[in-house]
């Protein structure tokens, strides 16, 4: 079960996520599993290099909300390890279903620099969270292989909103670009013993309203080396056709896009991908150099989860993204079942919303006229989906547990129907000893 609860409405172990994190045991080598139930969580949030193995969970990703509003730029700026909303010190850290949120870049839609996360340490996991801002949304380790993996994210920004350096993967992730032209999605700076660099696989860039009219680049490069690479990339956005802006203050080795295809699933033309990069010196002349512009087939192959994040510890993050399968639901005799599900380490069951608790049980109390689901929770916190019978709402499973025969399905305003519709119904049946009673079932 979970080693300690957040809730802002009080009715968890602490009402803040600093306040979990300053309580949770230092030099940890197992997980430590903090789940956070819906709300917003206003504050900095630090994680020390002597807490690894932190595993933050969300109850639902866009109703757990973790803001602050600080800016690294302009009049009053701090410094990006302090001015983050959520800096990430420690290796072996884990977010799932939640959002980070730079309030001052996601409300205004504009710069300075305001970062929503900073992450320094090694082998992060990042899966079905949202991040937003506008400039700086995310700056990543400086330490040249150090990773991370963000799965099934949403990425929100305008100018370098991905930067710095690392191993970094990032996979089936939405990029949102909430500036309408003169963007830059990425702003690598990259040592020359950086191995893999960005990873984008699998991902989609859109932008609100029509995305054809938002245009943006691929990335700039800030300094040193940048190696960044797009694979099976969805572009609803327009992507200048020499998709990468020529000049900042480093010089790509490879930056490269593979099989992008735009809205409608036609393949984009590379043919024009800039390949030669420049940058000038204090005394105003500039120096140039080449960068590889294109993957083949083969190459784009190499570009496995393993290949890029397994290292010398044989780290393994898309096995720990995976959730368990999700509980089959039953109602019985005013109690919610289920089987046992393979990996499970307990079950959360919530009820219209609102979290009821966690068991080791397969079964739960049930009480008519509520919207229930449950779901399983593996051995690093993550969720399971809510399983297809996880709420009251199959005629025949009313008929099976109640010996009880259906005449006829009302709305709640006394219109007979056919079928359950979505929300609260009135169902009349006769029972087992052929009275008339009427249930209250929801869909």
């Amino acid at each position: 079960v979970f080693d300690a609860v957040i809730a802002a409405d009080g009715s968890g172990d602490f009402t803040s996520v600093q306040a979990a994190i300053d309580a949770a045991p230092a030099g940890r080598a197992t997980p430590w599993l903090i789940f956070i139930k819906n709300g917003e969580y206003k504050g900095h949030v630090n994680i020390p290099a002597n807490k690894p193995y932190l595993h933050f969970i969300g109850q639902e990703r866009d109703k757990v909300i973790i803001t602050d509003d600080r800016l690294c730029g302009g009049d009053n700026a701090v410094h990006v390890s302090v001015g983050a909303t959520v800096v990430v010190n420690a290796n072996d850290c884990y977010f799932d279903n939640l959002t980070l949120e730079n309030s001052w870049g996601h409300d205004k839609q504009a710069g300075p620099q305001a970062l929503a996360l900073n992450t320094s340490g090694d082998r992060t996991i990042f899966k079905n969270v949202a991040m937003l801002s506008y400039q700086d949304t995310w700056i990543t380790p400086s330490t040249s292989n150090y990773r991370v993996y963000a799965k099934d994210c949403f990425i929100e920004g305008a100018v370098d909103f991905i930067y710095n350096s690392g191993n970094i993967y990032i996979d089936n992730t939405t990029l949102y670009i909430n500036r309408k032209s003169g963007g830059y999605i990425v702003a690598p700076s990259h040592a020359s013993d950086v191995k893999w660099g960005y990873v984008f696989m699998n991902c989609r860039i859109t932008a609100p309203g029509n995305p054809a009219e938002t245009d943006v680049w691929l990335g700039r490069p800030w300094h040193n080396s940048p190696k960044t690479v797009f694979i099976n990339t969805i572009a609803e956005v327009t992507i200048p056709a020499k998709g990468w802006y020529p000049t900042m203050g480093g010089l790509p080795v490879l930056w490269a896009d593979y099989n992008t295809m735009d809205a409608n699933g036609n393949p984009v033309d590379l043919s024009q991908r800039e390949d030669t990069y420049y940058y000038t010196k204090d005394d105003g002349s500039k120096v140039y150099g080449k960068a590889k512009n294109y993957l083949t087939a083969e190459e784009a192959a190499q570009y496995t989860v393993k290949n890029v994040l397994s290292g010398s510890d044989n780290w393994q993050p898309a096995l720990m993204t995976e959730s368990c399968a999700n509980p089959e639901v039953r109602i019985n005799a005013g109690h919610l079942e289920w089987e046992a599900v393979p990996y499970a380490i307990c079950y959360l069951v919530s009820r219209n919303g609102e979290v009821l608790g966690f068991t080791t049980d397969c079964s739960y109390p049930y009480e008519d006229g509520y919207q229930y689901k449950v779901q399983a929770v593996n051995e690093y916190g993550s969720l399971s989906g809510a399983g297809k019978q996880s709420q009251p709402d199959a005629l025949p499973q009313v008929q099976e547990t109640q010996s009880a025969q259906v005449l006829a399905i009302y709305t709640l305003g006394g219109v007979e129907v056919k079928e359950l519709q979505e929300g609260l119904n009135i169902v009349k049946m006769m029972d087992a000893d052929n009275k008339i009673v009427y249930r209250k079932i929801m869909k």
